[in-house]
């Protein structure tokens, strides 16, 4: 066998090893070697795995407990590890390989939920700048146009709907979780921090459900009269909504619809 074959399938039985820890695997890599020895390695690679899961779903590691959490991500490791020589971006598949697990798994629910907000969170942080949307410019649009604006979102926004009371259990370390429909609004605060906040601060705003429902349309690029005359979002209120965004400073821009294709409904202004 060439050198370069022998070394790869190594460095694949090694791999394996440190993931899954079969031992015939440890055999076959040093017969000649204790099994304790090849063990602290795959130690020191699954807790390294855990703890960088851990650092990016703090709130789900915190309700589920240390050894609950731990025993899902050293799973999750086995099956989805690393792909990328960068940890900050490991585990943006928790949230889905959690909502896949069988029923006799015994996974609560709203974990699901709650490691995608999480996930939020954390993508919030790593997320790019840009600069935030100039208020006059949006006050310079005249009301009837108000309706064909399409919003430009900061790139660290991100929303989470959810069917839990995800939002209290961040917030309240004594909180249980509750079946309670809701969306959370993730942003990062500007670099500069001018507004009063620490530069750079990840925050978090609860909506109801049917605001969630505007602002996951808003967000997907609709119009502000084509995401107010959403059905799901009846009930929800546009003007908060976008004071929300514009005071948190998580829109970056817009755009203005020439050719809109819906009646301007009542109580838009820019």
């Amino acid at each position: 066998m060439p050198a370069d074959a022998k070394l790869a399938g190594l460095q694949r039985d090694f791999a394996a090893f440190l993931l899954r820890g079969d031992p015939a695997v440890a055999g076959a890599l040093r017969p000649d070697l204790p099994a304790g020895r090849l063990a602290v390695y795959r130690n020191t690679v699954m807790g390294s795995l855990v703890a960088v899961l851990g650092h990016a779903h703090p709130t789900l590691h915190r309700v589920l407990g240390e050894k609950r959490f731990a025993a899902l991500a050293c799973r999750f490791a086995a099956e989805a590890p690393p792909r990328l020589p960068m940890l900050w971006s490991y585990g943006a598949g928790f949230a889905d390989w959690l909502a896949g697990l069988d029923p006799a798994a015994g996974l609560s629910p709203w974990a699901p939920d709650l490691a995608r907000f999480d996930w939020a969170m954390h993508e919030a942080l790593f997320a790019a700048d840009a600069e935030p949307l100039d208020i006059a410019r949006l006050a310079a649009i005249p009301p009837e146009q108000a309706g064909a604006l399409r919003l430009v979102p900061h790139p660290s926004l991100r929303l989470v709907r959810t069917g839990w009371n995800i939002h209290a259990l961040w917030r309240d370390a004594a909180a249980a979780p509750v079946p309670l429909p809701e969306a959370v609004l993730v942003g990062r605060s500007p670099a500069d921090g001018d507004d009063g906040t620490a530069g750079g601060e990840v925050r978090c705003a609860r909506l109801t459900a049917a605001d969630g429902a505007l602002a996951a349309r808003l967000l997907a690029g609709a119009t502000l009269g084509e995401a107010a005359e959403d059905e799901d979002a009846a009930g929800a209120d546009l003007q908060s909504l976008l004071a929300l965004l514009l005071q948190n400073r998580l829109l970056a821009g817009f755009a203005l619809d020439r050719h809109p294709s819906f009646t301007r409904p009542g109580g838009i202004d820019p």
